[in-house]
């Protein structure tokens, strides 16, 4: 199933994106990491800005914040975190 996501790209990520801070982005990508990897064909660097290549974690200098609809941003840790339609992605 399809999903529309409000992406927002906040300080050095928005270099990534070409200086767009805001898009909305649709995907069938069902997590975060899914998510991540698909933004890297995109635009490319974010596995690097946000992956630990070692941990397969999220890297220590990176924070998304994640929010469905209606409901407060909070922090991801895990990339796997499932997406839902409507959601707003922040990638600092």
């Amino acid at each position: 199933m399809m999903l529309t996501l409000e992406l927002r790209y906040v300080a050095h990520v928005a270099m990534l994106t070409g200086n767009i801070l805001k898009e909305p982005w649709q995907t069938n990508a069902t997590t975060v990491r899914e998510l991540i990897s698909e933004l890297d064909v995109h635009y490319g660097g974010f596995i690097k800005m946000f992956i630990d290549q070692e941990t397969n974690g999220l890297c220590l200098n990176a924070t998304i914040y994640y929010n469905k609809e209606g409901q407060s941003p909070m922090s991801i840790l895990d990339l796997d975190y499932p997406l839902s339609d409507n959601a707003i992605v922040t990638f600092w």
